[in-house]
């Protein structure tokens, strides 16, 4: 495995990135002795969200769509840094739908959840950089239904889902791995040649005022910084300790699981 050698210099922030865990990735010694529940092969989670800040709301993998789901958060450097190859990827692949979903976003304060407001104001100010489908996971079901049981503890985190709705790929966006497994999953049979119309849906101008959401009680998983290092995962799929200033996404829209 290799990293585009520009992103070196951000190797710091990567291992910083790479400490971020949750409570329910640490429940206990002998859960994390197990195997990963959700690998390459495993049957890809359903997506759900707390609201869709950029493209088009993704309720459903539709049967040939290749998706990437990429997990960020806007004060991780290597997320950012992770950015512009996802929106190249974006553009040299209109067939694919990418979703950069904002699920470690920490409060300014203790007592002010604002978390939503920061990742909306970030995707806007992106602008055009980051031309892509973002997303906000709030509550933590993402984190907790993708990354807890693939037993991934740092961010920036790709999964591949191919034409099949199986993930075919997990790991760092920026290493040459996961350009070789996108193209590969897309040689594969079956895969969808019309675009994603993904840009059906804009960012919000950066004068518009949203409430920052109460937090409520026992309901959104919390994502707390960690002094431990990061659980270490396959070497085929694992984040690296000292990498490039990697990939960054935004987020969006109130809980929204889709039509009932």
């Amino acid at each position: 495995m290799k990293i585009r050698p520009i992103f070196a210099a951000a190797g710091l922030a990567i291992a910083c990135c790479a400490t971020l865990t949750t409570s329910h990735a640490v429940a206990n010694n002998a859960e994390a002795a197990q195997a990963p529940a959700l690998t390459a092969g495993s049957r890809a989670p359903r997506i759900s969200v707390d609201r869709w800040l950029k493209g088009a709301p993704v309720y459903t993998y539709e049967p040939g769509r290749v998706y990437v789901i990429e997990f960020w958060a806007t004060w991780c450097t290597p997320c950012v840094g992770s950015i512009p190859h996802l929106t190249e990827l974006q553009k040299k692949y209109p067939n694919i739908v990418i979703i950069g979903v904002t699920a470690s976003e920490q409060p300014t304060q203790s007592n002010l959840d604002d978390r939503l407001t920061k990742a909306e104001s970030f995707v806007a100010k992106q602008g055009s950089r980051m031309d892509y489908t973002v997303a906000y996971d709030g509550n933590g079901f993402m984190w907790s239904n993708w990354m807890v049981p693939a037993q991934r503890g740092g961010i920036p985190c790709t999964f591949i889902i191919g034409a099949d709705g199986n993930i075919s790929w997990i790991g760092h966006p920026l290493l040459d791995e996961f350009d070789r497994a996108l193209e590969n999953t897309l040689s594969q049979s079956g895969v969808r040649n019309d675009a994603s119309n993904w840009q059906t849906i804009n960012v919000k101008p950066l004068n518009s005022t949203i409430p920052a959401p109460t937090p409520k009680k026992a309901s959104a998983p919390t994502k707390v910084v960690s002094n431990q290092p990061a659980k270490i995962a396959p070497a085929s799929t694992r984040i690296p300790p000292a990498s490039p200033a990697t990939k960054k996404i935004a987020t969006g829209p109130t809980r929204d699981d889709g039509p009932k």
